[in-house]
């Protein structure tokens, strides 16, 4: 079934419950929302529990490692450790929230658990690693002109 919009605005316009109802039902029907199996909420559960299990002990290995040799202690690693500590919190702040969702099938922690979580990802994931990259890439393009 098919809805324009102008039959939508006309129903609202109306007020007839029984219109209402079936424009609100097929809107809700065609959501990109409510189109993952179970099937694929399991696989989706299954990358994220891969992910979040293996990106934290990846982490934790390079971090444990930078702290065990000085010899790794460099200006850019320093900023690889940046990258490496963001990557961690995501995993451990982040990723457990849409596992636990992607299990159930539906969105568990509410409005609030999913400010965090946007929060979380945008802070330490895509921002931290944006401007991280810029200050590598700024750093390694001073360090050739020097040659």
């Amino acid at each position: 079934m098919i809805v324009s919009n102008l039959s939508v605005i006309s129903c609202r316009r109306a007020n007839n419950a029984l219109c209402l109802s079936a424009v609100e039902g097929h809107l809700e029907a065609s959501s990109p929302y409510s189109t993952l199996s179970p099937t694929g909420h399991l696989l989706v559960a299954m990358s994220l529990g891969f992910i979040g299990t293996f990106g934290f002990l990846n982490n934790l290995l390079v971090l444990v490692l930078f702290c065990r040799y000085k010899v790794l202690r460099s200006p850019i690693n320093f900023l690889l450790v940046n990258i490496c500590l963001s990557d961690l919190l995501v995993c451990v702040l982040g990723t457990p929230f849409s596992f636990a969702a992607s299990t159930q099938g539906r969105w568990l922690i509410g409005d609030s658990g999913c400010v965090w979580y946007g929060f979380v990802n945008s802070l330490l994931g895509e921002w931290n690693l944006i401007y991280t990259y810029c200050i590598i890439t700024f750093c390694y393009g001073f360090a050739c002109m020097k040659v």
